[in-house]
């Protein structure tokens, strides 16, 4: 049952996006074991932060693959998970931009799916590294499920109210920016923004 949509911004932002997934997953029959959730969570909030990770569009998503084939082994683990991270994202709150755009949704969930695969084949390989290579092989399987449930929390906030949808827009915009501006705009509309060290 789709339930009606309300801006909430919560000062504990983990908090927040955790009830967002864990309610669209249930919505959408998606199930998520504890650390495929607390992935998703953790991904979330640190696109809420900025500087953390590569700014979505920066640059290819082949030539990021590509750096990372050849990169040495923590490098490389390190630019795969960022590859897949950025691929998720893009494709689970950009929808509508990957379907303008020069290459569809479909490249996104191929290239973000490759570099969790591969990051579970390193890890796998690593000495205790078992119980994050099953983390990865689960992210790779099932990325377009875990797009789709992206994709519906981020439709949830643009089928707000005009209000709250001026809000979720603003708030958007802070998070890409960090705009003191914006953040003013935010503060007068009775937003109670996190910190920076709320997700950490």
């Amino acid at each position: 049952m789709r339930r009606s949509s309300h801006v909430i911004l919560s000062h504990d932002v983990t908090e927040f996006f955790r009830t967002e997934v864990v309610d669209v997953a249930a919505d959408l029959g998606v199930q998520l074991d504890e650390t495929t959730e607390f992935y998703l969570v953790n991904l979330l909030c640190d696109y809420t932060r900025a500087g953390v990770g590569p700014t979505p569009g920066d640059e290819p998503l082949a030539l990021l693959y590509a750096r990372a084939r050849e990169a040495a082994l923590g490098e490389r683990v390190r630019q795969l998970k960022d590859l897949g991270d950025v691929s998720l994202y893009i494709a689970g709150f950009f929808a509508e931009f990957t379907e303008r755009s020069l290459v569809d949704p479909s490249y996104y969930i191929a290239m973000g799916g490759t570099a969790y695969s591969d990051l579970s084949g390193l890890l796998r390989m690593q000495r205790q590294g078992e119980l994050l290579a099953k983390l990865y092989v689960d992210l790779a399987r099932r990325f377009s499920a875990l797009v789709g449930l992206l994709n519906e929390i981020a439709d949830r906030s643009r089928d707000a109210g005009d209000g709250d949808r001026e809000v979720v827009q603003l708030y958007e915009r802070w998070v890409r920016t960090r705009s003191e501006r914006v953040r003013r705009q935010l503060v007068e509309k009775g937003v109670v923004l996190p910190n920076d060290d709320d997700c950490e």
